[in-house]
């Protein structure tokens, strides 16, 4: 854009990328600058005697600069400010935003930045290994996620019952959870995907004839292989039929309020290779009912 040399401010055209330039009392910028918070920079610039205020959020510096000998404008480019000449430029003014404030939040924002990428990555670190680990020993990782849902279990039911702490009644639901649930879990879902439907595995009739399956065929008999195993840890085998016969309806019908919807779930968006995972996040819950169930008279 040219401009003649001898034209007036007022008669200049400005541009758009300029900052609106209104009419401000000192009182009214410390005011502004206070109620916009750190975020902005704020500048005052006398044009023709008169006092004007612009904030800008882009921490950019306007170059256009007027000579009142010339009245021209020698450039017409925005050139962009590094952060600390803009915190630089920002005076200090009483009830004001101070350079040492700016400085601050600039200061405290980059640490909640730094923090939270760090995280991000250690997580993504974590989960990257554990895929891998996943893919490489299926068996071995799933048993260990077993290992922690049948730990929390038992300490939950435990705590919420508020009896003494039995050390022995929570290693046998470890070991159960690491021989049986992780390595019998891992055949019998990679069974299923491989059978029921694998062209189309995450199809409604897909979903629903494994949820079918598991339910009908496979809760009944882990139910009964649990309640084996844990009284033949007790050192009680002689119990394991008359607690099957006392006990296997009760746990179905709990086991039927609960895991139909989880498997649904799980069949319609879980990955094959993370189904244990997130069975052993549900079954936090479910152990604990089994945990208190199999100790009862």
């Amino acid at each position: 854009m040219q401009i003649s040399q001898g034209s007036h401010l007022s008669s200049h055209v400005v541009p758009r990328s300029l900052p609106r330039l209104v009419p401000a009392s000192q009182n009214a910028v410390q005011r502004q600058a206070a109620s916009r918070g750190p975020g902005c920079v704020h500048r005052q610039q006398q044009i023709h005697g008169a006092s004007y205020h612009f904030s800008d959020r882009r921490a950019s510096r306007l170059v256009r600069t007027h000579d009142s000998a010339s009245s021209t404008w020698p450039s017409e480019s925005a050139e962009a400010l590094d952060p600390t000449e803009a915190v630089g430029s920002v005076p200090d003014a009483g009830n004001g935003i101070s350079k040492s404030d700016l400085e601050n939040s600039t200061d405290e924002a980059a640490t909640r930045v730094g923090l939270s990428s760090k995280g991000s990555k250690k997580l993504a670190g974590f989960w990257g290994a554990y895929s891998k680990a996943l893919e490489e020993h299926p068996i071995r990782v799933k048993s260990a996620t077993s290992f922690f849902g049948f730990l929390l279990g038992d300490a939950v039911a435990q705590l919420v019952v508020g009896n003494p702490y039995n050390y022995l009644r929570t290693a046998r639901m470890v070991i159960f959870g690491i021989l049986m649930d992780g390595p019998i879990g891992h055949l019998w879902y990679t069974f299923l995907d491989g059978k029921v439907y694998p062209e189309d595995p995450k199809s409604n009739k897909a979903v629903i004839s494994k949820m079918l399956c598991d339910q009908l065929l496979w809760a009944p008999f882990f139910s009964c292989v649990f309640f084996a195993v844990i009284k033949t840890l007790e050192g009680t085998p002689a119990l394991i039929i008359p607690t099957i016969k006392a006990k296997l309806v009760k746990t179905l019908l709990a086991n039927y309020a609960m895991w139909p919807l989880a498997h649904i779930i799980n069949f319609k968006f879980i990955p094959s290779k993370q189904r244990i995972l997130y069975i052993n996040c549900v079954q936090v819950i479910w152990s604990a009912y089994l945990s208190n169930m199999s100790c009862k008279a």
